[in-house]
């Protein structure tokens, strides 16, 4: 199955979560993730925020992520490729309190569902594949983008909607209030 863009994934997605109550947050694995989690807050009106990952070499580091304690959590990003970026994601908002942990992504292979299944409470995916390929496979145009576009997109979108934005952590500890705006939260 091909998509579009991510815009289209996000378009697709959508309907899936239909659901889940309102006062779900959306979190964005950055950056490719906010493209596809703003189509979805779009059509489901969900507070949106956005986990800020350090990658060295094959380790990966979740540095910022906003208060998730007691929420219905939903990990959106643009597929799942090799899977280390969802595991550090469903652990720190495991560890920062999240009642219900959900995985919601266009593409998830069923290797990955495998052991996704044993780490979250529900995974939700449009494409479900046999095997692993790039993620680029999967989109007609894959443009990924970078953490400083990722930043402008979910601050436009709060802009956009009248959200109003939290702050969050740029020290690494999830769930703390810091310097830099990572999830915009519906006024409506």
């Amino acid at each position: 199955m091909k998509f579009a863009n991510l815009a289209d994934a996000g378009d697709r997605l959508a309907p899936l979560l239909a659901d889940l109550p309102r006062e779900s947050l959306l979190i964005a694995i950055m950056p490719s993730g906010i493209a596809v989690a703003c189509r979805i807050a779009k059509q489901t009106r969900m507070d949106v925020g956005a986990a800020f990952l350090d990658r060295d070499g094959e380790v990966v580091r979740v540095t910022e992520l906003p208060p998730v304690d007691g929420r219905t959590v939903v990990i959106v990003d643009d597929g799942i490729e090799t899977g280390t970026a969802v595991r550090a994601v469903v652990q720190a908002v495991r560890d920062a309190g999240a009642a219900r942990v959900i995985v919601a992504m266009p593409v998830v292979p069923k290797e990955a569902q495998a052991w996704l299944d044993l780490m979250v409470d529900e995974v939700i995916a449009i494409d479900r594949p046999f095997g692993r390929r790039s993620l680029a496979w999967h989109y007609e145009e894959f443009d990924p983008i970078d953490d400083e576009m990722g930043r402008f997109i979910l601050e436009r979108q709060a802009w956009k909607r009248g959200w109003v934005t939290e702050c969050v952590p740029k020290s690494g500890e999830p769930g703390e209030a810091g310097e830099s705006s990572a999830v915009a939260r519906s006024s409506d």
